[in-house]
Order: structure tokens, then sequence, then C-alpha cells
């Protein structure tokens, strides 16, 4: 049974997405000649998308030959005489995909030298634009957030507390900074200091799905959370209280590292420990090895990491 994954995060629309899938189950042999495929009907209901979108894929793919629409039976993968068939047109869909590539980059004004340029930068994860950030938020996540970018896109991230705002000499803290990043908490506050000092400014967005994994997991297992800074922790109670709204009969547990009764209670009661980062090494020598401690390297989103890889590629 194929598989079929739609990101609506890639710059890609679903036609493109699902194509590109079932030629790729083509061309590694995961359909066979004289396979039936799903058909229109089965797979837009299984992909919760238009039907339309399903049909004009399958009338593509049968006017390139690869497959054969039969009345009443289904569709098939073609059979094809040769040894080498599927080679040939492997070959002859990647040249189609290069002439349109190059014929797309002319359209935008992208000479083949740029274009190739951009192509390999976005392939191996270089650039030839190096970028600076500053990232202000509370210290933890400063540092957090920083660490994750510079591993993550390789620029240099610079953490800087919102404590060290305060005063005239803050602006010498990111003056080489080329984007000012923080999130939406602190959005107003930042934005304002962006436009005194000439700064652009970038919305960091956490991903979702730590939070979302976290509620998932209080639902039959006593679950804490325990965080370096003291300031993080009412950041972090008003996101799982007031958005995740968690409805649990089993304990649940927010607390900084420096409270050590509390720390121990959580040690001996909880199932499941999210341990931040910053704190980890401690909290993996306080508890006993047999104790479940799970901590993160992406807490950024994969939307703000896109938007910061543009900018780092284009400007």
């Amino acid at each position: 049974m194929l598989k079929f994954n739609l990101d609506k995060q890639v710059n890609l629309t679903y036609y493109d997405q699902i194509k590109g899938q079932l030629l790729s189950a083509i061309y590694c042999g995961k359909i066979q000649e004289g396979d039936r495929l799903p058909s229109i009907q089965e797979l837009t209901d299984s992909l919760a998308i238009n039907y339309k979108t399903v049909r004009k894929i399958y009338l593509r793919l049968a006017q390139e030959d690869y497959i054969e629409i039969v009345k009443s039976s289904g569709t098939f993968l073609k059979k094809r005489s040769g040894e080498h068939a599927y080679e040939r047109m492997q070959r002859q869909a990647i040249f189609r995909l290069l002439e349109e590539m190059i014929n797309k980059a002319k359209n935008l004004g992208l000479s083949s030298k740029k274009f190739i340029e951009l192509l390999e930068n976005y392939a191996t994860g270089g650039s030839s634009r190096k970028i600076s950030l500053a990232v202000i938020d509370h210290q933890e996540e400063a540092f957090i957030f920083s660490r994750e970018l510079e591993i993550r896109l390789g620029v240099k991230a610079l953490p800087v507390s919102l404590d060290q705002l305060e005063g005239d000499a803050s602006s010498s803290l990111f003056q080489e900074s080329d984007y000012l990043l923080t999130t939406s908490w602190h959005m107003e506050e930042v934005k304002m200091l962006a436009g005194q000092h000439l700064k652009k400014l970038v919305e960091l967005k956490p991903s979702h799905e730590i939070y979302t994994e976290i509620m998932t997991a209080t639902q039959d297992q006593n679950v804490a959370i325990v965080i370096q800074d003291e300031q993080t922790l009412h950041a972090s109670w008003e996101i799982f209280m007031n958005l995740y709204h968690p409805s649990t009969k089993k304990k649940f547990w927010i607390a900084p590292i420096a409270r050590e009764d509390l720390v121990e209670k959580i040690i001996q009661e909880a199932d499941l420990i999210f341990v931040s980062p910053m704190c980890w090494d401690e909290m993996r020598k306080r508890a006993p090895a047999s104790k479940q401690l799970k901590t993160y390297e992406n807490f950024i989103s994969q939307e703000t990491v896109n938007h910061l890889r543009e900018l780092q590629l284009l400007g």
C-alpha cells in the first residue's frame, strides 16, 4: 500500500508532491509493472484533497506513458518491453525537471549562473550571504533559541536577555546584528527597539510539536517540566494552562531546577520529565538512571527556519 506524505510547510502544491512521490515509487521499484494504483476516489478520500487534483495527476501520468487507466478495471503501472525502459523514463523526467527549473528561473530574472549558485547553496546548507542574528527573550529561551539557530542555519546568533535591554548601552549588544528575533510575547517592546536602531525584526515562532507531545503524555502519566530560569516559569505556565488546557487526573508540574524540594518530589513521583537543555546535565546527575528524562533540540518551528533561510539565501 502506497503511503503519501503531504507537507503544508514546503513550497510545493499537492499536485507536485503527489506526482513526485508516485514517480519516486515507480523509480524505486515500490510499484511494479502491472500493479494496480489506488483509484482516484480512494486517493482523494485517504488524502482529503480535491478530486480534480488527483484526476489531473493521473491523466498527466497517463499522457506521459507511465500508467494505464482501464475503464471499469482501475489504474495500473504500464507494462513495458525492454529491460531498461524505466531507466530511460527516469532520465527523461530528470531532463524535463531541469528544463522546467531553468525556464522558471529565467522568468524570475535569474541568470543560469546565479540560479546554479542558489541551488547549490540551498542543497548544501551553505550561503554566499552571511547574516548575524540577535535573539531577544528571557535568558533561558534566548540561549536555547540562539544555539539552535547556529546549529540549524550555521549563522552567528547572539542571545540577549530582556534584562539586558535596560539602559542606554543596550544597543551595543546587537549593533552588528542584521535581524532581531523574538517571540510573540515580547514583539511589541522589541518592535520599538528595532525601530529606534533601524534593525529588521523577525518573529520567532516556537514549534508546537513539543507542547502537543507533553500534553498527550499528561493524559496517562505523571509529567513534569524542569527549567533553568525562574522567569521562564511564568511563560511556560501560561502556554500550558491557557493554550493547551490539560484536563487530566494525573499530576503535572513545572519547576525551576533551583527549587530543590520540588525537583526531588518530581524525581520521585513523575513518570516522565521533560528537561530544558540548560539544566540537562544537572538533572541527569540528580535523577536515577531508570528515571525517564527527555529534552529537545528543535524548539523553533520549521516555518521560522525556512523564513530565515530565505533571508540568508536571497536577502
